[in-house]
């Protein structure tokens, strides 16, 4: 399960050129094998009796292209896992919801086809949610008797004295 701001924050947005007249991205992605380097020099070769990987390594390339400006962005690893799911499993990509003049964009839902468990909270609807655009955090948990409780922050703060999740605000109260 992510924590809800893993699912907004810290995630960049692959730029564009300034004159791009219609930006869009076409993506793939690409599984295939690499091969470690081989060297002439004995002293140099990579020795796989101690790893479990051998010659080769699994590998995956995602390229994103935009054919307006001509932008091209690799994206590459070795080893990488690949899922596919969908937004209400998720959380991130469903719509906010408009609740006593806030929006609330909803988190990951504990069970698939449950409730989110968390909502990050913006003043107004934006296009994108960002730590400028965030107001506070409400997220649930359950007591010693197993009864869902709700917890929030408000006013995100990096030195507020109050932590909800990864993140610290001025104002909480609970329940």
């Amino acid at each position: 399960m992510h924590l809800i701001e893993d699912l907004y924050l810290g995630w960049e947005q692959l730029p564009h050129t300034a004159t791009c007249e219609r930006p869009a991205w076409d993506i793939d992605v690409r599984h295939d094998e690499g091969a470690h380097p081989l060297s002439h020099r004995a002293d140099l070769q990579h020795d796989c009796s101690t790893c479990d990987h051998g010659p080769t390594f699994p590998r995956v390339t995602v390229r994103v292209i935009c054919r307006s400006c001509q932008t091209v962005h690799l994206i590459t690893g070795e080893g990488l896992g690949r899922s596919c799911t969908t937004t209400e499993v998720l959380g991130y990509g469903q719509a906010p919801s408009q609740v006593s003049g806030v929006w609330l964009w909803p988190g990951q839902p504990s069970t698939p086809g449950s409730d989110p468990g968390s909502f990050l909270v913006t003043r107004d609807r934006v296009s994108r949610v960002t730590r400028a655009s965030v107001a506070g955090l409400i997220t649930g948990y359950w007591d010693s008797e197993g009864r869902t409780r709700w917890i929030a922050g408000a006013d995100l703060d990096d030195d507020g004295t109050h932590r909800v999740h990864s993140l610290s605000f001025t104002h909480r109260a609970a329940d």
